[in-house]
């Protein structure tokens, strides 16, 4: 089938949406199918003509304008750039996002006829609360934005949830229309030929060192001054623990300026986001990985760094819990309360009790292939066709 997957975020930016785009083109094209991606152009990122250039089939640029908040964002003026997606000859659209470039997904599937699937990659209230410094702008700008993504999200035929917290939530703003929960697989394909040592020699860790790896764009809702506040508190048991953050993003100054003023900066290494080579060797080199987000719908990284038979302690709370499979189970890892006590005291039980790590290792690298992109992609294209039939007897009802 013609599949077209709109979204106002997309490479050069990196999150875990735009992973979540690629990761699912990439296994629909491996099964035969042909996946349009419009997305927005990005001319203010220093370099991006010499540094980026689309390799993918298929990737139609709009222009874009840079948003107000969150910094990372485009929007997208679609009347800007006139493209006709009739020449797609599309059989469905899986919208990305509820602003200007997923809406116009909405557009013209109901100018071409098609059935349209929305994703909600992100609790964009809480962004609101975390980006906008006007106090007593935040409660009023989160309840539009509950309410805008509540008129978006109930003109398509169906939502795509990545967890079963986000589903509730989006309940809870006022959606009606059906919602399935489908998370993200992660690409296996990308681990290739992983050398934990050679990272570790690169940056100056140790082998005694036990290394705590948090991967993710610094962006102030991932929390990760929860993380460097937790540092001292596990130092007292294990003073052979390193922090490594690697990301970049509006709240780098900030953890910096953190790490400094806790007298920890040998402890805690921030690096710039990593090539694919560094990647893939850090979550080999990692003896834990951390995570201090709220806000996460699955969170992604938590998946790749349990493929590599790491376990992880996370924050409990939105999508992570799924990614174990919630508090009762903990498959791969813990998930504490939001509280640094709490969260020192679980890497303290899970790196100092040997067996208890190789069964969350064990653990965390089974859950890891039950979320393979192949499987997840295989699954959503179910879904593809019961809309695609639904939206055909419609049509024959209509007649």
């Amino acid at each position: 089938m013609n599949i077209s997957l709109p979204g106002d975020d997309y490479l050069p930016s990196t999150d875990g949406a735009v992973t979540s785009i690629r990761a699912y083109a990439k296994e629909y094209r491996k099964l035969g199918h042909r996946v349009y991606i419009p997305c927005p152009e990005y001319p203010d990122l220093v370099n991006t003509s010499q540094l980026y250039k689309d390799e993918e089939p298929d990737i139609i640029r709009y222009k874009s304008h840079k948003a107000p908040f969150p910094p990372k964002y485009r929007l997208t003026f679609t009347w800007q750039t006139k493209i006709d997606w009739k020449y797609m000859n599309l059989d469905i659209i899986h919208s990305q996002s509820p602003f200007p470039l997923g809406y116009h997904g909405i557009t013209w599937a109901r100018k071409l006829g098609i059935p349209i699937i929305n994703t909600y990659h992100t609790l964009y209230p809480e962004y609101i609360n975390t980006y906008m410094n006007i106090k007593w702008l935040k409660r009023p700008l989160s309840w539009i934005t509950k309410l805008f993504s509540r008129w978006v999200l109930n003109k398509g035929d169906m939502v795509i949830s990545p967890s079963p917290q986000m589903k509730d939530a989006l309940i809870k703003y006022g959606v009606t229309v059906p919602i399935e929960v489908m998370p993200t697989g992660i690409d296996l394909d990308k681990f290739d030929n992983p050398d934990g040592g050679s990272f570790r020699k690169k940056y100056n860790i140790s082998k005694d060192e036990k290394m705590l790896l948090c991967m993710c764009r610094l962006g102030r809702e991932k929390n990760i001054n929860f993380l460097i506040d937790a540092m001292p508190l596990i130092l007292k048991n294990i003073p052979n623990a390193r922090l490594v953050i690697s990301g970049e993003g509006v709240a780098k100054q900030e953890l910096e300026d953190q790490v400094e003023k806790l007298g920890i900066a040998d402890k805690v290494l921030i690096l710039k986001f990593l090539n694919h080579r560094d990647w893939v060797d850090a979550y080999a080199a990692e003896d834990l990985f951390v995570f201090g987000s709220k806000t996460e719908t699955q969170g992604l990284v938590l998946l790749e760094a349990m493929y590599f038979y790491k376990p992880v302690v996370c924050i409990g709370e939105m999508g992570v819990i799924d990614m174990l499979e919630g508090f009762e189970k903990q498959t791969g890892g813990f998930l504490t309360k939001d509280d640094v006590n709490d969260f020192a005291n679980k890497v303290n039980l899970v790196l100092t009790d040997k067996a208890l790590y190789d069964k969350k290792a064990s653990e965390a690298h089974a859950r890891a292939m039950e979320m393979s992109s192949e499987n997840i992609a295989k699954k959503m294209l179910g879904i593809y066709d019961k809309v695609i039939d639904e939206n055909k007897r419609k049509k024959a009802e209509k007649k």
